[in-house]
């Protein structure tokens, strides 16, 4: 479709969702609103029953362990496994996988049968799955709408996530109040129908072909393709530094409102919101202003201003201010987080893919529990003030060290030639 003079809508509206111009991403998209708003639903009604039952914050940080562990521990084999299987029939057996393991939970919980032991092993469970099912998500969107579209796309998965935590966790904590948790549980599992639907019916291009290595061989080239882009290994090591430095605001906002701003737990949520709309400008940005001109700037200079506000928020015992830097604070995580997969994504061939995404949602994702674990320690020890204030000002450096030194040449590797198409 070729747009005109005379097209309805003005250039901006054009470019924020021409991804949805695509008959297959559009499928895909809608299959995904139920599926995210579900998401902000379980993670409130699992991390309130898992306090319900034990009243430990130790265990609190077990489960989120046991939730993203495995994306860190897992990464180099599973992104191994989705450069090697058709991506669709990969996420149909995550999504039945899931169905499978919330609808248990759910049934154990109604049934007031559920333990501490049941909620960790499912959730571990869970955490295996997505695991495979995320790096396979990305690389699939890739394989629906080419590269023309891509960082379109990506923007619009974003901004419908970000949306989505503006409504689901106010959702999932009514239904908890009112139900219970198993109610929120069998919504999740109920969520995935139409994307396991959609999976199964969809009609997509028939999977390239590949020669065939040894796994081990296999897994050791997604590492080399690394070492030897230095855009891609510089944005991997910036995404685990600003995952693991803004720790202490995504996941300590209970101490934040209570022993920074002598507040409650309305101020945590209010604080949380606030960065959702930060959030939700980033990805709207991000969907217009997509050309990679402009996208390779975001990844240290929204570091960068991650670090500063997170630093900020560290000095600041006023309500007000950390309010107004909780919306920068958003829009710099998400930009940050944004850019770094779209360039990723645009770096990477077809057949790297699904590893290199999977060491993204390592860096991204995987050191989440980790820093949780060292934040609390030092937390304790020195003061939650000085945790911010630290976490701030060594993303600050980093994101400035890597914006200002220069670039390395960069060593290309080539794709693996198909051979053939399956059908």
């Amino acid at each position: 479709m070729t747009i005109t003079a005379q097209e309805p809508f003005p250039s901006w509206r054009q470019r924020a969702g021409r991804a949805l111009r695509n008959p297959l991403y559009r499928r895909y998209f809608l299959a995904q609103m139920p599926l995210v708003v579900g998401s902000w639903i379980h993670s409130i009604a699992i991390g309130w029953l898992m306090w319900r039952l034990s009243a430990s914050p130790w265990l609190l940080g077990l489960l989120a362990l046991c939730d993203l562990g495995p994306t860190f521990f897992l990464g180099p084999l599973s992104g191994t496994i989705v450069d090697r299987l058709d991506r669709r029939r990969l996420l149909v057996c995550t999504q039945a996988a899931y169905i499978v393991l919330v609808s248990l939970l759910a049934f154990l919980t109604l049934a007031d049968r559920v333990t501490v032991e049941t909620v960790l092993l499912l959730t571990l469970s869970l955490g295996i799955v997505a695991a495979f099912d995320s790096p396979a998500r990305q690389a699939f969107v890739a394989e629906l709408v080419g590269l023309d579209d891509l960082r379109n796309a990506i923007a619009l998965n974003s901004m419908l996530f970000n949306a989505a935590r503006l409504v689901g966790p106010a959702v999932g904590g009514t239904i908890v109040a009112g139900f219970g948790e198993g109610w929120c549980f069998i919504l999740k599992a109920v969520a995935y129908v139409p994307m396991l639907v959609m999976l199964l019916t969809i009609k997509v291009p028939p999977p390239l072909r590949r020669a065939r290595e040894p796994f081990v061989i296999e897994m050791r080239r997604g590492f080399a393709f690394v070492r030897g882009h230095a855009g891609a290994a510089r944005i991997l090591v910036l995404v685990g530094i600003c995952s693991f430095t803004s720790v202490p605001y995504f996941s300590f906002l209970p101490v934040l409102a209570d022993k920074m701003l002598n507040s409650d737990a309305s101020v945590a949520g209010l604080l949380m919101s606030i960065t959702g709309i930060g959030s939700v400008i980033a990805a709207v940005t991000l969907t217009v202003f997509d050309r990679l001109s402009i996208l390779r700037l975001y990844p240290a200079w929204s570091a960068l201003l991650l670090g500063l506000t997170q630093t900020g928020i560290g000095l600041s015992n006023s309500l007000p201010l950390t309010a107004a830097l909780a919306l920068p604070m958003g829009f710099a995580i998400l930009s940050q987080n944004l850019a770094s997969n779209t360039l990723l994504q645009q770096f990477t061939p077809p057949a790297f893919r699904g590893r290199v995404m999977a060491m993204y949602a390592m860096m991204m994702l995987g050191t989440v529990p980790f820093g949780s674990l060292i934040v609390g320690a030092l937390g304790d020890r020195l003061g939650m003030p000085f945790t911010f204030v630290a976490g701030g000002l060594a993303c600050s450096i980093a994101a400035l060290a890597i914006a200002l030194l220069p670039r390395p040449p960069e060593a290309p590797l080539t794709e693996p030639n198909p051979v053939s198409q399956t059908a």
